[in-house]
């Protein structure tokens, strides 16, 4: 079998020339990846593995820089960010693969060079496809606010959109802010249902605490 660091080799010389010419920059690291800094920074990371063939990449995310910076402001338990080199680890959101994406990927052979020349081929077809619609509309933030609005209304969280752990529902505050969301009073009276009646999210309460204050003074930069 070919060394990982061959395959890897392989993958890349396909990746780097088409990554390259859509403004993506591929950075080193862990998680490794191909990262584009615009007005809004796109991600999309790479995992490989030593002792299995189970690599895998996550799906193309957005980072708002208005969203994250209050983010990092506020803090969350357990996480320093004034200890992280890249502004740029998380993204704001991020929506899963396609079945289509993943029935494919499931069918590839990544023991072998042909598997990964196969799979980076599919990564350029998900780029040119799904990646690019969900990069073309979710650029813009009250269509992220749109799409919490309709998992809300289905019963669905907004971590099917929004990423984090506690703290996605932060960024859902923080995006149906600057949106000036007619229903944000609404979605924060919700979460207080959530913050202050789950004893799990006890050492989440200070940080909430410091979103609403904040929250308080940011004004919004869009008008839904």
């Amino acid at each position: 079998m070919v060394s990982l660091k061959g395959r890897k080799q392989a993958f890349f010389e396909i990746l780097n020339p088409y990554f390259k010419a859509k403004g993506f920059v591929y950075t080193q690291g862990i998680p490794q990846g191909f990262v584009k800094d615009s007005k809004l920074i796109y991600l999309l990371f790479f995992r490989f593995y030593t002792r299995t063939d189970l690599h895998e990449i996550s799906p193309l995310r957005i980072h708002f820089r208005e969203v994250e910076n209050i983010i990092k402001e506020v803090g969350e338990p357990n996480y320093d960010y004034s200890l992280e080199p890249r502004e740029y680890l998380f993204g704001s959101i991020s929506k899963e693969f396609s079945d289509t994406y993943n029935q494919k990927f499931s069918e590839l052979d990544l023991k072998t060079i042909n598997g990964f020349e196969q799979w980076a081929h599919l990564i350029i077809d998900y780029m040119e496809g799904e990646g690019k619609a969900f990069m073309e509309h979710y650029s813009y933030l009250p269509n992220v606010l749109k799409e919490m609005d309709r998992l809300e209304a289905e019963g669905k969280y907004w971590n099917e959109i929004i990423i984090g752990l506690a703290d996605y529902d932060f960024r859902g505050l923080i995006i149906s802010k600057l949106c000036n969301d007619l229903d944000y009073d609404k979605k924060v009276a919700s979460r207080d249902e959530v913050f202050y009646n789950i004893p799990q999210l006890s050492e989440w309460l200070p940080y909430y605490e410091n979103l609403k204050q904040k929250l308080k003074s940011v004004e919004p930069i869009y008008n839904i």
